[in-house]
């Protein structure tokens, strides 16, 4: 906020002094007829009003001339102690506006004078059963003409030492400023916007007053150019010709609401209110948190669902001619070594096992079961709670059966879809047990 001195030192208040004749007299007792017989209430308990001895139509031009003084002023100006605070280069413009406004104000005046008379009469031969009362409050062309006035004075103020209220009312300048920036706004949306789907450029006008306002007076508050900025932001944006409707239209009409309520106005210029930016900020937000969420949710679900799989891998040398080996089934597995299994495998006999035998082939060996598998065996087991003779079971029903070689590669390809695929029916049935 603004030192008071700093702000007085920059503004003339330009003070009005016009005045208006209205033509009313106070209405009297004797000015109404009651026929009935009834009696008006005493003037302590309500009072009678007034009366008009002219036209009021003919008076309409003063008040229009009136009018447009005080938009003058108020043009780059604010209302201040009586008077329009206005910024000190802005005076040289207003006085010439104000002397114009003021020749033709007493143009209109010789010109009511001239036919005071007539007007007064055409009066009363409108209302003739009130003709007496009429003629009763009538004043004189002198008199009328002296209470019809325009004039104006253009003054400094200063701050006196130790005096607050002046002070108080200078750093309230901008709050009266806002008020009549709104009023305008208001005044825009109610004539140009509501009930409407596009807009001259007669609203535009309206927004370039408040934006030539706002600058002209932007040193009472830190608030005011911010909000001169967005104007300028959107009338930049605008076609040069109208009529304007849907976005642009919008535009306009979001624009308007902003600057009809002070407290809006001034939140605006804080950097507390942007309407464009807050909106787009919320809805990166929200998908920001909606992207953590899910990915959040994913991870967990990751780590609960992770279950390791036992990989099969068969290898087959066929190099030469002669048959090795038969193929081992290779089981990977990360599971340790179960307590005691050691000793249970050297106890086992697997002679008293029934087998199954097969014509003998040429280098045929008996099947021994790879690290690998009894690893699955391993794994397998340790999902029980230490049944022997279960293990035994799911042992001997792995081990029971019996490789086979062939002498041929057509005999090998019998090997491994019969053989094999037994095996792994074995083996998919007992992780199925399990």
């Amino acid at each position: 906020m603004k030192n008071a001195d700093m702000i007085l030192d920059q503004v003339d208040v330009v003070k009005l002094d016009i005045s208006i004749w209205t033509s009313s007299k106070k209405l009297r007792a004797e000015d109404l007829v009651l026929a009935d017989g009834s009696r008006l209430p005493p003037e302590d308990l309500a009072s009678l009003g007034t009366k008009k001895t002219i036209n009021p139509d003919k008076l309409k031009e003063f008040n229009r001339i009136k009018k447009e003084a005080e938009r003058i002023c108020l043009e780059s100006g604010t209302r201040f102690i009586g008077g329009f605070a206005n910024p000190r280069t802005e005076i040289s413009r207003i006085t010439q506006e104000l002397d114009a406004l003021s020749k033709k104000f007493y143009q209109e005046r010789d010109l009511f004078l001239a036919s005071y008379t007539a007007d007064t009469e055409e009066w009363i031969r409108c209302h003739a059963e009130f003709g007496d009362a009429i003629r009763r409050a009538i004043e004189p062309v002198g008199t009328v003409a002296a209470k019809l006035r325009f004039d104006y004075v253009v003054f400094r103020v200063t701050k006196p030492e130790q005096e607050e209220s002046l002070e108080r009312r200078a750093l309230t300048m901008s709050e009266q400023l806002f008020r009549e920036i709104s009023q305008d706004a208001n005044q825009i949306i109610d004539r140009s916007f509501v009930g409407k789907d596009s807009v001259t450029v007669r609203a535009l006008n309206g927004f370039r007053r408040i934006r030539d306002k706002l600058d002209s007076l932007g040193f009472l508050d830190h608030r005011c150019m911010p909000v001169v900025d967005e104007i300028d932001s959107v009338l930049d944006l605008l076609p040069k010709s109208g009529p304007y409707n849907g976005v642009v239209f919008h535009s306009l009409f979001r624009l308007g609401l902003l600057l009809s309520d002070p407290e809006k106005i001034k939140r605006h210029g804080s950097g507390l209110l942007q309407p464009d930016t807050v909106i787009d900020s919320d809805i990166e937000l929200e998908d920001d948190l909606d992207d953590q969420i899910i990915s959040d949710a994913d991870s967990t679900l990751a780590d609960e669902n992770i279950v390791q799989q036992p990989v099969l891998e068969i290898t087959t040398d066929t190099e030469d001619n002669d048959l090795g080996e038969q193929p081992e089934v290779q089981i990977e597995s990360d599971v340790d070594d179960l307590p005691g299994f050691d000793a249970f495998l050297a106890k086992y006999d697997s002679s008293k096992e029934d087998t199954v035998t097969q014509e003998p082939l040429e280098a045929a060996e008996p099947f021994v079961p790879s690290d690998a598998l009894l690893g699955l065996v391993e794994n397998v087991l340790g999902s029980l709670v230490d049944d022997v003779q279960v293990t035994a079971k799911a042992v001997t029903q792995v081990a029971d059966v019996t490789p086979v070689e062939s002498s041929s590669e057509d005999d090998l390809e019998d090997i491994d879809d019969d053989d094999l695929v037994e095996a792994e029916e074995t083996a998919e049935s007992t992780d199925f047990w399990f």
